[in-house]
């Protein structure tokens, strides 16, 4: 009984923990070099930026800083989204791999 109130404990504090969450970032508002740092520090990084299409809408993608942060079977690649000073400031996402791609 004393190992289960401890297990549930220690999930119980890891699961509070900011370490447990994913860090947001408005790209419009940073310049391009700001959004690679800040993806470089945090490893993985929700975007979110306004859409292209003038709906005024927001698009959010989730960019890493390398293939490693990728989880399961996904691979990185190359992505861009718009920033204060760039129309494309390059960032990786992640992408599912099929048979097509390794």
């Amino acid at each position: 009984m004393k190992a289960q109130i401890i297990v549930l404990a220690a999930f119980a504090v890891f699961a509070a923990s900011p370490v447990a969450a994913i860090q947001r970032l408005q790209t419009a508002t940073r310049s391009c070099a700001e959004v690679q740092s800040f993806v470089q520090a945090n490893r993985a990084v929700i975007l979110q930026y306004p859409s292209t299409r003038g709906s005024g809408g927001l698009l959010y993608d989730r960019a890493v800083a390398n293939s490693d942060v990728c989880l399961g079977n996904g691979f990185g690649e190359r992505s861009s989204v718009p920033s204060k000073d760039k129309r494309n400031c390059p960032i990786w996402i992640c992408a599912p791999s099929t048979d097509l791609r390794p």
